[in-house]
């Protein structure tokens, strides 16, 4: 009997339908946007700064460049008995500290970028700090050989500015 029905046995199977594959990636790509979070500096859970004023200030453009660090009065005076407290990106540390952080830091950044731009090390400082502190830093820093520094403030009007 050769029926209408004749049996297709090639052996081919049938492409997989790709219509649902965009939704897909768009609803991985809003899960990661939302369960994302964009580091946000962690020094206030220790510390307290009380910005400079500054008049003129300029904007970091490469900020992957940027090691922190951060001095200001202890929140928690029994655990931290001094009267200011120092931070490298955001972890208590010693001066003692801040050579082998820089090494640390230069490590971490591509040898490309670090030639190019160099290694910022931003301070953010309490403005009721000790010179001797600040100063003790920076001797520091300049062992270490790092002499990009960036100083954090906050903008005020040239009369106003401390």
């Amino acid at each position: 009997m050769s029926g209408k029905f004749k049996d297709n046995k090639t052996g081919d199977l049938p492409q997989p339908s790709t219509a649902a594959l965009p939704d897909i990636i768009f609803m991985l790509l809003f899960f990661f946007m939302i369960a994302t979070s964009i580091r946000q500096s962690s020094y206030d859970e220790f510390i307290k700064i009380e910005m400079p004023k500054a008049s003129a200030m300029n904007k970091i453009m490469k900020r992957d460049m940027i090691a922190y660090l951060y001095l200001g009065v202890p929140k928690n005076k029994s655990q931290y008995p001094q009267d200011f407290l120092l931070l490298l990106n955001d972890k208590p540390a010693q001066i003692n500290d801040i050579r082998a952080w820089i090494g640390d830091e230069n490590s971490k950044r591509s040898g490309q970028d670090l030639m190019e731009y160099g290694l910022i090390t931003q301070l953010t400082i309490d403005k009721n700090a000790k010179v001797g502190y600040v100063q003790a830093i920076k001797e520091q820093l300049s062992y270490s050989q790092a002499f990009n520094v960036s100083y954090a403030g906050v903008k005020a009007s040239p009369e106003v500015a401390e």
